[in-house]
């Protein structure tokens, strides 16, 4: 299954979104057809309403108007200033704003199919499929946010809205996301910017909202993998009646999937479960990364690699401390037969003269080739260069394949005592000294 994101649609800036004063309340019923309710909270109420001079439905959401300065306030000031800004197929759009003496009234696009949590109580779960088509449509909506450094922050069924039936759109989802009240627009990256107040429904918090340490727009995937797992299953991947046990219960063990339901669902689903609802943030995927999931295209299979930066460093890391127990289990006792197969990393293949390779240190006083420091002998380091340094120096031979002759890059003091007389007889003429004999000839 092939997906289009919806991000090309909304490459614009922001939007001039009329905001309306009315002298009356009862003028807003004089241009729009109030009907059925369609939903109610603390904050207001939801009504299905038509334009009159064009016929048009939309949703109206009236909010009394709250006290100046007061946290409603803020947050109904703060998602009409986000909405404005936005612009993208799968968030809510803002038509227009009516202030009244004594309402604020939202006009926003019809989503007839209710919040994602009605219809999950209804179906108690989806399928694997249905979910994929959800949390694509998802992902791509929280992209387009945080490229615009928006974090949603209150990411839960009851704020994604459905906008037709099933039955209306070839049972087809088509979600937007909605409710930007506790939302917030960084100012960049740094710790200058990181956020820091706990907000939003606790069973979507993430933990390290939870821990009070501060926070990035990461919190957003995490809120993403509770609302997969959810869709999946039907219930929370972790439940708690307080904060700090339910902090203590994330921290404490990885997401689990126990339920038999989970029979149901392939190991590519889980597996990407399971990197969306990382407790550390910095070992989570990106919205970016959920977004270009193979699992996205109906690939159910589990992925090979890692699934971030972090995680390929602990990959290498793992299988580095493996190689190292691996070397120190060697069936290789002496000194000599621990030494060769560490210099082997040094290629003297192309040396000719008995002399080192370029990157090595000569020592005269031990007349003895070693590794420098800027030589990698291997991927475990200091704990070879301290062997190699404990390790009395040996004589090291290459052969050299284009002579069929032994590169020697040096000789020890035992071989230079027992064998002076042969080796100087067999030791090669240098240059200076062949040039010398020729003069002396002539």
């Amino acid at each position: 299954m092939k997906h289009q994101s919806a991000g090309t649609i909304a490459a614009t800036s922001d939007r001039d979104i009329p905001v309306i004063r009315l002298q009356t309340d009862a003028e807003l019923r004089e241009m729009y057809e109030f009907g059925k309710t369609l939903g109610q909270g603390s904050f207001g109420t939801v009504y299905e309403a038509t334009h009159v001079k064009t016929q048009t439905k939309w949703a109206i959401k009236e909010v009394r108007k709250p006290a100046a300065g007061s946290s409603k306030f803020r947050m109904l000031d703060n998602e009409i200033n986000i909405l404005k800004q936005v612009n993208h197929a799968h968030i809510i759009h803002l038509e227009a704003t009516y202030n009244t003496p004594t309402k604020i009234c939202l006009v926003t696009e019809l989503c007839r199919g209710g919040s994602l949590k009605q219809l999950l109580q209804q179906k108690k779960f989806f399928t694997e499929d249905e979910t994929r088509q959800i949390i694509y449509c998802l992902a791509d909506a929280v992209v387009y946010l945080h490229k615009r450094d928006i974090v949603h922050r209150d990411l839960k069924p009851e704020n994604i809205l459905v906008k037709n039936s099933l039955n209306e759109d070839d049972g087809r989802f088509d979600i937007k996301v909605a409710d930007f009240g506790l939302s917030v627009k960084e100012d960049g990256v740094g710790i200058k910017n990181i956020l820091t107040e706990a907000c939003g429904t606790l069973l979507y918090m993430a933990p390290e909202m939870m821990s009070g340490r501060g926070y990035s727009h990461w919190c957003d995937v995490w809120s993403i993998g509770v609302i997969m797992f959810m869709l999946l299953c039907g219930e929370p991947p972790f439940v708690s009646e307080t904060k700090e046990k339910l902090l203590k219960k994330i921290m404490s063990k990885e997401v689990r999937f126990t339920q038999p339901i989970w029979a149901t669902v392939s190991d590519g689903g889980k597996y990407l479960l399971s990197c969306l609802l990382k407790a550390d943030p910095a070992y989570r995927m990106s919205a970016h990364q959920l977004l270009e999931n193979p699992w996205m295209t109906g690939d159910t299979t589990v992925p090979l690699g890692p699934s971030n930066v972090l995680e390929m460093m602990r990959h290498y890391m793992v299988i580095k401390e493996a190689g190292t127990e691996t070397e120190n289990a060697s069936p290789y006792t002496s000194s000599k037969d621990m030494l060769e197969p560490r210099l082997a990393f040094i290629d003297l293949s192309s040396e000719r003269d008995g002399s080192c390779e370029k990157n090595a240190e000569i020592h005269p006083e031990h007349s003895t080739c070693r590794p420098s420091t800027s030589t990698k002998l291997s991927f475990s380091g200091e704990k070879w260069s301290t062997q190699l340094s404990a390790t009395p120096q040996q004589s090291e031979d290459k052969k050299d394949f284009s002579t069929g002759q032994n590169l020697t890059c040096d000789s020890t003091k035992a071989d230079e005592k027992g064998h002076s007389s042969s080796s100087k007889a067999e030791m090669p003429l240098q240059p200076s000294r062949i040039v010398k004999k020729q003069q002396m000839e002539l």
